[in-house]
């Protein structure tokens, strides 16, 4: 039986990544909600393949090597795959990398297909680092030229990046803002014990530098006196240039006041801890804050714009320019006892009513249904 938010007509949606997690762990709801008889999943194979045959009607695989920036085998490939479906097939695009990928494989494809992409992010192009701001003025009038082509609908996750990137792009179709991927509330173990003899600190994200990862440790060290508990979760980023290295995360283990836990089960285990700290310097709409405060973690966040919407809510702080000193002071001031569990109630609702996985589903299925009069 479909379910309530399936398409009008079914049309075969293709979901395209240059990483298996992205259309796995922000994405698998969402095709589950709609119905997954209409979604493919098209990624490299990886860690989540096995997830991804089991969630889509099909998985199609796409050889390429995420650690190369532009990889020309991978755009073949890609090019190879795309000629293989049907008139009619929408195609949506996870990240601003592989919406450039997309495009370029889109040039040498006659199939009439519908371009979609979601700015989940601005990310490294968009990033301080010397080599991104250099690649950004390099790839600006490929992007301006292709994307219109390439793309009839582009959906960002908040109006900052939206603007930014309209401005840079030029892009002329249709945009949407959509927050966040929404989650599944029926998913995650609620905290409801704040009895822990020492308060449980803990940094969890992909372990890249714009992600504040080096903040956190600084955070860290100068806490070490402290009478708490810090904790990161993570893996490193092979295919991203703003990734830590192996002998850096090496070095990270051997800090004798910080526990390393590696990948973390958000939904099972998150509601173990405290206090959760989100030091990024970008993010499109951070996941890992929606999900601590739905859990019931006090929230202590770098103000930006994937994060400014934290002030909604409740159990909550927002720190303006990372400043260490300033996170320190909040954790400081925190105690757990008079944490209020009526808030933290209070913040529930509003991810029920505003942020959840039906309410954004709904969204996308307004979007498909508006593009099958392509």
């Amino acid at each position: 039986m479909l379910t309530i938010l399936t398409l009008n007509i079914l049309l075969m949606i293709v979901y395209l990544s240059h990483w298996d997690w992205n259309l796995y762990k922000s994405r698998k709801d969402i095709v589950a909600s709609l119905n997954e008889k209409t979604f493919i999943a098209m990624s490299p194979e990886g860690d989540y393949t096995t997830e991804l045959i089991e969630t889509y009607h099909k998985f199609i695989e796409w050889k390429i090597n995420r650690k190369k920036i532009i990889d020309i085998k991978g755009v073949k490939n890609l090019i190879k795959n795309l000629k293989t479906l049907e008139d009619g097939t929408i195609v949506h695009s996870f990240t601003l990398r592989t919406g450039i990928l997309y495009s370029i494989a889109n040039i040498f494809i006659k199939n009439k297909i519908t371009g979609v992409l979601s700015v989940n992010g601005l990310g490294y192009l968009f990033s301080n680092n010397l080599k991104a701001k250099v690649l950004k003025i390099i790839v600006k009038l490929f992007i301006t030229r292709l994307f219109n082509k390439s793309f009839n609908t582009i959906i960002f996750q908040n109006i900052n990046d939206k603007n930014t990137f309209i401005e840079y792009s030029r892009f002329k179709g249709d945009t949407y803002l959509i927050p966040g991927s929404g989650i599944k509330l029926k998913n995650f173990i609620k905290k409801d014990d704040y009895s822990n003899s020492k308060t449980k600190v803990i940094f969890a994200s992909r372990l890249l530098y714009d992600k504040g990862i080096n903040n956190y440790i600084e955070l860290v060290n100068k806490m070490a006196d402290s009478d708490l508990d810090f904790y990161i979760a993570g893996e490193i980023d092979k295919g991203n240039p703003n990734s830590i290295s192996v002998s850096e995360l090496e070095e990270l283990k051997q800090l004798s006041n910080l526990t390393y836990i590696g990948t973390l089960n958000i939904e099972k285990e998150l509601h173990n801890y405290d206090i959760s700290i989100i030091m990024s310097s970008y993010e499109g709409f951070s996941r890992i804050l929606l999900e601590s405060l739905y859990v019931g973690l006090f929230c202590i966040s770098n103000n930006i714009p994937g994060t400014s919407w934290q002030k909604e809510f409740k159990n909550s702080v927002l720190i303006n320019n990372n400043d260490v000193n300033k996170f320190i002071n909040e954790i400081n001031h925190f105690n757990k006892n008079n944490f209020s569990k009526v808030d933290a109630g209070t913040n529930r609702d509003l991810i029920k009513n505003k942020y959840s996985n039906e309410i954004i589903s709904s969204k996308y299925n307004e979007i498909y249904n508006e593009l099958k009069k392509y």
